[in-house]
């Protein structure tokens, strides 16, 4: 039987395996990495794909989509690792209870050599005790006693019967000297197995506390394991609560995001008409060229292409380049031109519409301030306002668009890229 101790924590940490849902891995499925989880970066990044149309402007709803995004992409690996520290558990758990076997027999070794001892013990005690008698008798009757009781004899007959139990006891001396030594050595060969027997009880029991330990631990991560799963479902129920709550909110925002590209459009393209107008009246024909970019030392932090909302799955468009920049970072007119147009509200908040020579219009939204007035004329490089978090954004950032009459052209193609349509407009 396992010491109670030993037994109460088995007991309860089988039952404890017992309450959790008992999975397997999928064949040839490899053990989840301890960084499975969704960073923020890659969770920012997913609400930032859904384009201008996040609702980032109610604060609720904006941590509603990250919890839910993040609850999404951890519940796979949670689940690995449910499944694996449950497997984990019952291996350690079956190592436990080996390891305490292995234990309680070292320990019937040992208890089992202790009586085997103290049997030897009492054999040499035996032997020891027949010698002291011969020894004591000799001692009476002085070293020429066994010849005394031989002359005695009254007959030959009796001669040779005392002669015969003189013979019989000299074996018996030598018999019992024989016995102790064989004892005494025996003895000592039970002492030393013993002593081996003591040392592999005790690395068998030093062995069954660091099973149970592992045991209970990984009982704990199994458990850990589970109430991360329920954690991430609660989160991501409570967040789907007040996604759908919203979700009427964010359709009329798609909407009208894709009517303002509309209208961004027909006013791009009026404005072209206009520059057009004004640089032949002017005779001046000379083409745009190159453009510069806006920020100076920006990166690029979103492209032109499709958007899916992350939670609803709106589809709409992003028509221009986002490009990272600190709260007030100077922007620059990439080219020169005429200011057609500045706007405030909406999607694109504070926003300039700069239009250049063959139809060409480039677009600046989400400003701060602006530096210029409507109608001005603007060389490269002029600044025209500044980086700012207006209309919907989810942090500060100059979304960039160029248009050639009215439609919208990957920026990049002007700095190394294909100058192509966007797609999905």
């Amino acid at each position: 039987m396992l010491p109670r101790r030993w037994r109460a924590v088995l007991v309860a940490a089988l039952a404890v395996s017992l309450l959790l849902p008992v999975t397997a891995l999928p064949a040839g499925a490899a053990l989840p990495a301890p960084g499975y989880l969704v960073g923020t970066a890659d969770i920012s990044g997913e609400v930032e794909q859904a384009g201008e149309a996040v609702d980032a402007a109610n604060a609720k709803v904006a941590k509603a989509l990250r919890t839910l995004i993040s609850a999404r992409g951890q519940l796979p690996g949670a689940r690995k690792a449910k499944v694996a520290a449950e497997r984990a558990a019952v291996l350690a758990l079956a190592e436990a209870k080996g390891a305490a076997n292995a234990a309680r027999m070292a320990n019937i070794a040992v208890i089992t050599s202790q009586v085997q001892q103290q049997r030897v013990r009492a054999d040499l005690q035996s032997i020891s005790d027949q010698i002291d008698d011969v020894v004591r008798i000799v001692y009476q009757q002085g070293p020429l006693g066994e010849v005394e009781i031989i002359l005695d004899a009254n007959d030959p007959g009796d001669f040779v019967s005392r002669l015969a139990s003189v013979d019989a006891i000299s074996v018996s001396q030598a018999t019992a000297q024989s016995d102790l030594i064989k004892a005494r050595a025996d003895l000592v060969m039970k002492g030393v197995r013993h002593e081996a027997l003591k040392s592999r009880a005790l690395e068998a029991r030093a062995t069954a506390d660091a099973q149970l330990v592992l045991a209970q631990q990984t009982q704990a991560q199994a458990i850990s394991a589970q109430a991360r799963i329920v954690q991430l479902i609660a989160e991501r129920k409570a967040s789907l609560v007040i996604a759908k709550q919203n979700k009427a909110a964010v359709a009329k925002r798609f909407a009208r995001l894709k009517a303002k590209q509309a209208l961004m459009r027909r006013q791009a393209a009026a404005a072209a008409r206009r520059e057009a107008a004004r640089l032949a009246a002017q005779g001046d024909n000379s083409p745009t060229g190159e453009l510069r970019w806006p920020i100076d030392g920006g990166e690029v932090s979103a492209n032109v292409g499709p958007r899916v909302h992350p939670v609803y799955h709106y589809d709409s468009c992003h028509t221009g380049t986002d490009i990272r920049g600190a709260t007030g970072t100077p922007i620059r007119a990439a080219a020169p031109g005429t200011v057609a147009m500045i706007s405030n509200g909406g999607p694109y908040g504070l926003a300039t519409l700069v239009a250049h020579a063959d139809g060409l219009t480039t677009f600046y939204a989400h400003q701060s301030s602006v530096s210029v007035n409507q109608g001005q004329h603007v060389d490269a490089g002029d600044v025209i306002g500044a980086v700012g978090t207006t209309g919907w954004v989810t942090g500060p950032h100059l979304h960039f668009e160029v248009r050639i009459g009215g439609t919208a052209y990957d920026p990049m193609g002007w700095f190394g890229g294909a100058r192509s349509r966007v797609s999905c407009q």
